[in-house]
């Protein structure tokens, strides 16, 4: 069975040759700590990582366009050009931008999230002036250098093809902020409509330039519309705003052969999952623990929702001991099908290389002991 093969038939709860084994990446402080500890210094990025360790290709790596360990790779999507960013202080540790970008400070010393106090749009008349004229589609300056090899390698190695899309709280959020856009939902609902509305259309071109050049069997959502203790967005929101956006984009992916719509979200998604299925989720990922987002209580609620991730990042800077028990806890889910147990966000650098190496280890053994029944 290809690798395509294997990942496209998990998630649609058919029987495959064994589970896809795979994970969500690794923090470049991560892929230093390995080095230290015997790791190749050669083996300096995810794909690289995930060959060294015998595991699949993650889902991820084999989208179109995405976030990759130094930036975005293959092609680029959202604003184009960015935004300028002027350097307006820096010092040992940081550096702060301000420009068209906002007000952003970002860490030189780690994998921090920049902190950004500042975003490029708070009116209708930002929302035209500044991104309308970056959203051409099909400006052939969107294609980085080397997407042609890494295309070619996919499709040599037969794997599913997905692409990357912002969803309709993602999207948004990047011009505006969460909190300007918590108000603006109700201060201003036309602007977001208006934003909805192009980025539906930005999508659907985008998307049907990139099958000009290859299929794609899957499309992932990013989201992030959750946290520790549930929903940032209220049910009547997402409805409004969102709800009528994602069935007319996932219509038009469904009928140009996408097979699985795929949303990530962080947080606590248990209740919001069921918003997610109604808009046509196929699949939702990371199932992240900390927040109470535990695999078995999503597939309570959804029996045919493919889940990826699920398995706490937590344990396996513990012990041995604690990633056993981890993956015991997510067994059951194994034998139902559905599942491709995964690290519930990136492998962080309190994770030791040997830990790295024994929870692969026992999660491969697992996946084959299950395989085929």
């Amino acid at each position: 069975m290809t690798p395509g093969e294997r990942f496209i038939k998990t998630i649609s709860f058919e029987q495959a040759d064994r589970v896809p084994i795979m994970d969500f990446g690794y923090w470049g402080e991560t892929i230093n700590r390995w080095h230290n500890e015997g790791m190749p210094l050669n083996i300096d990025t995810t794909e690289k990582v995930e060959a060294y360790f015998g595991l699949d290709r993650g889902f991820e790596t084999n989208l179109v366009n995405y976030w990759g360990d130094n930036g975005p790779v293959g092609i680029l999507w959202g604003i184009y050009p960015e935004f300028s960013k002027i350097l307006l202080e820096e010092t040992e540790d940081r550096v702060t931008y301000g420009g068209e970008c906002g007000l952003i400070t970002e860490s030189k010393t780690g994998e921090s999230i920049p902190y950004q106090t500042k975003w490029p749009v708070e009116t209708m008349a930002d929302f035209e002036t500044k991104v309308l004229n970056r959203m051409d589609p099909f400006d052939q300056g969107r294609i980085l250098p080397g997407f042609e090899e890494m295309l070619a390698r996919s499709i040599n190695q037969q794997q599913a093809i997905g692409v990357w899309i912002d969803g309709y709280l993602a999207w948004p959020r990047i011009l505006m902020g969460i909190e300007r856009l918590a108000y603006t939902y109700y201060d201003d609902p036309d602007l977001i409509h208006a934003i909805q509305r192009h980025h539906t259309d930005f999508v659907k071109n985008f998307v049907d330039m990139i099958l000009k050049k290859t299929p794609l069997s899957y499309a992932c959502f990013f989201e992030d519309m959750a946290y520790k203790h549930g929903s940032l967005v209220s049910p009547s929101v997402f409805h409004t705003f969102m709800t009528p956006y994602y069935l007319e984009l996932v219509d038009h992916l469904r009928v140009r052969g996408i097979q699985k719509i795929l949303i990530d979200s962080d947080g606590n998604t248990v209740e919001l999952s069921d918003l997610l299925v109604e808009v046509g989720a196929d699949g939702h990922y990371p199932c992240e623990i900390n927040s109470g987002s535990f695999p078995e209580i999503l597939r309570s609620r959804h029996r045919r929702l493919a889940l990826i991730g699920g398995v706490d990042k937590r344990a396996l800077a513990v012990d041995k001991e604690a990633i056993d028990k981890e993956l015991e806890r997510i067994t059951p889910l194994l034998r139902e099908g559905g599942y491709i147990p995964a690290l519930d966000h990136r492998v962080h650098p309190q994770v030791s290389l040997d830990n790295y190496r024994y929870y692969v280890q026992k999660k491969t053994e697992l996946i084959h002991k299950y395989s085929n029944g």
